[in-house]
């Protein structure tokens, strides 16, 4: 007979460590462990959270891998957060700023200073920095065509190449802000800052 293969001579053993689908380390405890599952194995996240913070994981209680590393599980890159939600927050994609499933929406004061307070999100899931008609800046693209264009007649083409925005697009803005006296035409396809009282730069 072949001599038996146990752990310790199986090529395949890792000395009772291995990486589950989901990509967290397992480990072996034994099957009598209270963190065990039918095989014997527990996360090791999990076994090192509950050993730092000195109790076991309350029910709904996440540990965060703070590097984003799941096999990183040294206990200060650990942090045991309160709820999914909570844990999905951490995880927010660059870029992604609305509202997730179950996230709070927190009262929040609005950036004008008017000391007005009023929920983060909005209906729709969007975040909101100021009440409505409060803020200063009437939009995200008018005020980078004015800081564009503080530093001297722009044209169209220019705005398009440092704006990042579709010619038709820019023709809307441009339209509107012509009618606010937040810019004026000098040419053809080129624009400036108004001067005297209504300078547009004094308005942001």
């Amino acid at each position: 007979m072949g001599k038996r293969q146990t752990r310790q001579n199986n090529n395949n053993w890792r000395g009772g460590r291995s990486i589950a689908s989901n990509g967290y380390i397992l480990i072996r405890v034994g099957v009598g462990h209270p963190d065990a599952d039918v095989r014997g194995y527990a996360y090791e996240h999990k076994l090192v959270a509950q050993q730092k913070i000195g109790r076991k994981l309350r029910k709904g209680e996440q540990v965060h891998h703070k590097d984003h590393n799941k096999e990183n599980n040294d206990p200060d890159n650990l942090e045991v957060v309160e709820s999914l939600a909570h844990h999905k927050v951490l995880h927010r994609k660059k870029g992604f700023n609305n509202r997730l499933p179950d996230e709070e929406n927190p009262l929040i004061v609005c950036m004008c200073g008017c000391g007005s307070e009023f929920l983060k999100y909005d209906e729709t899931g969007r975040p909101r920095m100021y009440v409505s008609g409060h803020n200063p800046f009437e939009a995200p693209t008018q005020q980078k065509i004015v800081s564009l264009i503080c530093s001297g007649v722009k044209t169209r083409a220019r705005m398009i190449e440092a704006i990042d925005i579709t010619k038709q697009a820019l023709a809307v803005c441009l339209s509107k802000m012509k009618r606010k006296g937040l810019i004026i035409r000098t040419g053809h396809g080129t624009y400036d800052l108004p001067y005297g009282g209504n300078n547009a730069k004094d308005k942001y």
